[in-house]
């Protein structure tokens, strides 16, 4: 048995996964860490989101209050009436 057969071996008796399966177990933990690193960018997304929500409504209600004078608006402006 040559030295790297024999690493092989020691590592997987260690590891406790039969060589057969070490690439699955390689591809098991990049996929563990892929997971990990979409899960902290949806964290970041939705506080992101969480931001930009409170500034919407902060400016929707400053809109609102600059523009409610207490006085009863009509929807439709009314036309000017032309002098004959």
């Amino acid at each position: 048995m040559d030295l790297k057969e024999e690493f092989v071996r020691r590592k997987s008796e260690a590891n406790g996964i039969p060589p057969a399966f070490q690439h699955l177990h390689a591809r098991a933990v990049e996929a563990e860490a892929a997971a990990r690193a979409q899960r902290e960018e949806n964290d970041r997304l939705r506080e992101r989101v969480a931001v930009y929500a409170q500034v919407i409504h902060e400016l929707r209600t400053e809109l609102d209050r600059r523009t409610d004078n207490n006085t009863q608006r009509s929807s439709v402006r009314s036309l000017p009436t032309s002098v004959i």
